[in-house]
């Protein structure tokens, strides 16, 4: 039996006069209107969602379909003209599930530097160093060498950008005014897109839970680290060389948490200008399957045809002969009635293709197949 360790997926949303995802003003006599992010190929010029933008829609929609306890935001480091300028949640992936799942970093002062060597410079003594950062929780930590270590942890969610499937043709512009009780109207322009955003990922479902402290980047806050291992919260595993902690019950917050980000992922909400261009973010086309491997098998898949964006039938295809035997789940195809060009085609998928079951039903039905099947498994 094919074992799962991690789940694979691309989705698409139709953008249809939409403005996600924004890159300020535009330049030269265009200065006066707000574009969104593109990013040049050859002669086209194509709108995209960042991965970071859209994974904050993602982080916010499983809160608030969950309630679990959120990791918010914070200041935790000032300049000395009052700036903020550095950042951090909870870094508690014990109790935030996102920080679980989406990771998180607090670089420190002198990350990596041997102590001794760090207070011969010019940074001046660790008591020197902790009150000029403002915050107790910049306190510096350092290893059995005296090195300087940072609480780092590597997404295991990784996520590309939403990117247009469409090269031409996309634009459009929003000529909007603000009227005022005296004096003439004052314009301003909004460039938007119409179009179809294609977006992949991958979630390391194996890493869920288990949380690594090795060398001068640390998983777990070392304070943290020592409460819940007295707590009984975490356990420690793995030979007596590796520092690695899991959760207690890992396998089950494991299958609650992977199987509840993607249920939200089916019911994704958030994007900038909602008020004015209004855009569903629900995927409309949403494929998953669970793999014994950390390849993000459904890449490029959707294409924009002649009659609206269409699934590249026989590239799926391929992709499941060649991956037949990573597959741990069947493969789960969810598309709205009417969305895709070739739906026919889509549909006749349902079956056995090179021994892979594979399952054609609505994008929400599709997301629950697959939460069922990782809380099977």
């Amino acid at each position: 039996m094919v074992r799962l360790t991690h789940v694979a997926g691309a989705f698409l949303i139709p953008a249809t006069g939409s403005f996600l995802n924004g890159a300020g003003l535009s330049s030269g006599e265009d200065r006066n209107v707000t574009i969104p992010k593109t990013f040049r190929d050859g002669s086209a010029r194509i709108p995209y969602v960042s991965s970071q933008a859209w994974k904050r829609w993602l982080r916010n929609t499983l809160i608030e379909e969950t309630g679990w306890e959120a990791s918010e935001i914070v200041a935790i480091d000032k300049s000395e003209k009052g700036t903020v300028n550095k950042v951090a949640g909870k870094l508690d992936p014990i109790l935030c599930a996102e920080d679980d799942i989406f990771g998180y970093m607090r670089a420190e002062k002198g990350q990596g530097k041997a102590r001794a060597q760090e207070q011969s410079g010019d940074e001046g003594s660790e008591d020197e160093s902790t009150e000029k950062s403002g915050s107790s929780a910049q306190i510096e930590k350092s290893d059995s060498r005296g090195r300087v270590k940072a609480v780092m942890r590597a997404s295991p969610f990784s996520a590309s950008l939403l990117v247009s499937i469409r090269r031409f043709g996309w634009e459009g512009r929003d000529e909007g005014f603000v009227h005022l009780k005296e004096g003439t109207p004052l314009p301003y322009t909004t460039e938007f897109y119409n179009t179809h955003l294609q977006g992949v990922f991958c979630l390391n479902y194996s890493r869920l839970g288990v949380f690594s402290n090795v060398g001068d980047r640390i998983e777990l806050d070392e304070q943290k680290r020592d409460e819940y291992l007295k707590t009984g919260k975490i356990k420690r595993v793995g030979d007596e060389k590796q520092e690695i902690y899991e959760l207690v019950g890992a396998v089950a917050t494991r299958k609650k948490r992977a199987s509840a980000l993607i249920r939200a992922l089916a019911v994704l909400r958030g994007g900038a200008k909602q008020a004015a261009f209004g855009t569903p973010l629900e995927p409309q086309a949403l494929i998953l399957a669970g793999l014994s491997c950390g390849n993000p098998v459904f890449h490029h898949i959707f294409k924009d045809g002649d009659k609206g964006p269409e699934l590249k039938v026989e590239s799926l295809k391929e992709i499941i002969s060649d991956f037949k035997d990573r597959f741990a789940t069947p493969v789960f195809v969810g598309i709205r009635n009417g969305y895709l060009a070739n739906e026919s085609d889509v549909r006749s998928l349902k079956g056995e293709i090179s021994s892979v079951q594979v399952e054609v039903m609505s994008p929400l039905q599709a997301a629950n197949s697959i939460a069922d099947a990782i809380i099977k498994a």
